[in-house]
C-alpha cells in the first residue's frame, strides 16, 4: 500500500532543486500537498528562463529522506509539461504546484503555467495561460 502512495504522490511532488526530498510522511494534511512554494515566491516577472529553471531545479525527487528500506527515491521533469504558442513567441512551462487529488493523475488544477514571451517570465496563471490561446469555434 505504501508503494502505491509513493507512486500516486510522484506525479504531484515538486522541490526548488534536485536535492530537495519530499517526505510524505511528513505531511500533515495529505489531502493536499504544496510544492514548489519556495521557487514559486523566488521567481519574478522579467527573468529569463535560464534564471527560473535555476530557481525551479530540473527534477522532482520524490521518496524518503532517510532511504527507508525497501523504498527508494523517484525523480520526475521538472517542468512537468511545456507548450509553445503564436509561433513560439511566447513558451509555457507547467510546474507542479500541489497534489490536490491523489489518484495518480496530474490534473491541470494541480499544475501552474509560467509563462515566457521572448525567453522572459511575462507571468503566471491560468486566465494568463489561457488568455493567449486561440479562441474555439463555437459550433
Amino acid at each position: 500500500m505504501r508503494f502505491v502512495w509513493i507512486i500516486i504522490l510522484i506525479l504531484g511532488v515538486s522541490g526548488c532543486a534536485a536535492s530537495t526530498v519530499y517526505n510524505p510522511m511528513q505531511v500533515e494534511n495529505p489531502a493536499e500537498i504544496e510544492l514548489n512554494t519556495g521557487g514559486f515566491k523566488a521567481i519574478q516577472e522579467g527573468m529569463t528562463l535560464d534564471q527560473v529553471h535555476q530557481i525551479m531545479g530540473t527534477e522532482l525527487v520524490v521518496g524518503y529522506a532517510d532511504q527507508s528500506p525497501g523504498y527508494k527515491p523517484l525523480t520526475i521533469p521538472n517542468p512537468y509539461r511545456t507548450e509553445a504558442l503564436n509561433d513560439k513567441n511566447y513558451f509555457i512551462e507547467y510546474y507542479i504546484e500541489a497534489v490536490r487529488q491523489p489518484d495518480g493523475i496530474v490534473s491541470d488544477n494541480e499544475l501552474m503555467p509560467l509563462i515566457f514571451k521572448d525567453g522572459r517570465l511575462i507571468g503566471r496563471g491560468w486566465p494568463l495561460a489561457n488568455s493567449l490561446r486561440p479562441a474555439k469555434p463555437s459550433a
